[in-house]
């Protein structure tokens, strides 16, 4: 008993050394408030749930679904594991290693066959002499946290992709409403031409370019139902189903809301960020590799408990010790190239941290820029709508009654339009620069979620 006390206290004494160089976050300039006024206005973080903002049923089933099925997503979750089942091998090392040795012998003479069979136990430990066991576990646990990281930062994409492509598709259905309204009034108006050419009031050319307006007008109702059908399939890829398969219930573009975007100050981003905190974590497993290949350098000991305890006498210990002492001498650069492929690679994380930093940064102010600047332009292009269709309606009662020529009915009848589909256009601009800036702002993720 006295002889594996003085075993653990000469191999607790041994493992004291650590050449992991201290972790230090690197120095990012971060503004001190957002540029855009709404944004700093705000003290409260995302709220987590943030796509219940938008007040639709039909896209919070969709987040749910995408949540369950993405293949993304599945993809992601099962490199966790890989990461957990790399970490418990990372961490292998701290442990003894134990082992059966077994033996077996077959001998004849004159008496017959004679067969011995024997085993035995072996235990083996490598002493973490200058720490590059508990920087293996080190490193193999931040890789595994920068994984989960990773899959959240992937999760909140997913989120974001789901969400814009459901508002494109709203945003699709609202411009085939329009085209077909444009058509049926195309349709309308080539009547009435039609019948003003029968009377003599009007030439053959108004007939033929109005007809040239339907046709034009049927090409593009069918170009938006095309587009509708692709981005339906989009929709059920990122669901994880096969295509044409989503059923949706029926709900109106314009019905979506347009909520306030709440944002804490830039230096809270550097914790409500998946991926910058999943760049962090690559960082604190590249400086524990630096010690790994520090330690490389220095002797390693490889105990034999079996044949420590053969020899009880502290000389024998000692003597037991030293002749498992190993000490590389010359390894034709394979050491030194080790440290500086490491000392490089944490420079180069050290970078890549820095620009996810100032991306994520540019991200929000990106969002929050389109975002403001959209809604002007929305507010603005519902008076054009409401101008336009007045317009419309006057040049074709005018034109009924011959006060118009045909050419200011067909420029009222095609700035209608243009302003119907621009109006769609900001509108979706808005929605999906509320989703970006979102994501962009962390969707209300924390490190302690689970």
């Amino acid at each position: 008993m006295k002889n594996k006390l003085s075993i653990t206290s000469a191999v607790l004494f041994l493992t004291a050394c650590n050449l992991v160089p201290d972790f230090q976050r690197p120095d990012v300039e971060t503004p001190k408030q957002w540029h855009d006024a709404s944004l700093t206005q705000q003290k409260s973080a995302v709220d987590p749930q943030w796509w219940r903002t938008f007040g639709s049923a039909q896209l919070n089933h969709l987040i749910t679904e995408s949540l369950l099925y993405n293949n993304d997503l599945a993809a992601a979750r099962q490199r966790v594991e890989q990461a957990r089942a790399q970490a418990k091998i990372a961490g292998a090392n701290l442990w003894p290693s134990l082992g059966l040795q077994g033996n077996f012998t077959n001998t004849h003479n004159n008496s017959g066959d004679t067969q011995k069979e024997s085993g035995q136990f072996t235990v083996a430990y490598e002493v973490d002499l200058w720490g590059a066991n508990r920087a293996r576990r080190d490193a193999g646990s931040a890789r595994l946290l920068s994984s989960v990281f990773t899959r959240d930062a992937l999760q909140l994409v997913v989120m974001s992709n789901v969400s814009q492509a459901y508002f494109n598709l709203l945003a699709l259905a609202e411009r085939k409403r329009i085209a077909t309204e444009f058509l049926d009034n195309v349709a309308n108006v080539l009547a009435i031409v039609e019948a003003r050419y029968q009377a003599g009031a009007v030439s053959a050319l108004d007939v033929a370019q109005q007809q040239t307006e339907l046709a034009t007008a049927r090409a593009s109702l069918d170009l938006q139902i095309q587009q509708y059908t692709l981005a339906e399939n989009a929709l059920a890829i990122l669901l994880g189903h096969p295509p044409q398969t989503v059923a949706l219930n029926a709900e109106r573009f314009f019905d979506m809301q347009l909520p306030a975007v709440n944002a804490l100050q830039p230096a809270s981003l550097l914790e409500r960020r998946p991926d910058v905190r999943q760049a962090e974590l690559d960082l604190i497993a590249a400086n524990a590799d630096i010690g790994v290949a520090r330690a490389a350098f220095y002797p390693k000991l490889q105990l034999d408990l079996d044949a420590l305890l053969a020899t009880p006498q502290p000389a024998g210990l000692a003597l037991a010790m030293a002749s498992s002492l190993t000490q590389p001498l010359f390894q034709g650069g394979r050491l030194e190239g080790g440290l500086e492929n490491a000392q490089a690679r944490n420079a180069e994380l050290v970078e890549t941290y820095r620009k996810t930093i100032l991306t994520a940064f540019k991200e929000v102010e990106d969002a929050a820029a389109v975002r403001s600047n959209s809604t002007r332009r929305l507010q603005a292009l519902a008076d054009a709508v409401d101008k336009a269709r007045q317009a419309y309606q006057l040049s074709l009662d005018r034109y009924r009654l011959g006060l118009i020529d045909y050419q200011t009915l067909l420029s009222t009848q095609r700035s209608l339009l243009t302003a119907e589909n621009s109006q769609v256009q900001a509108r979706q601009d808005v929605l999906v620069a509320m989703v970006q800036l979102y994501q962009a702002l962390g969707g209300g993720w924390s490190s302690n979620q689970p």
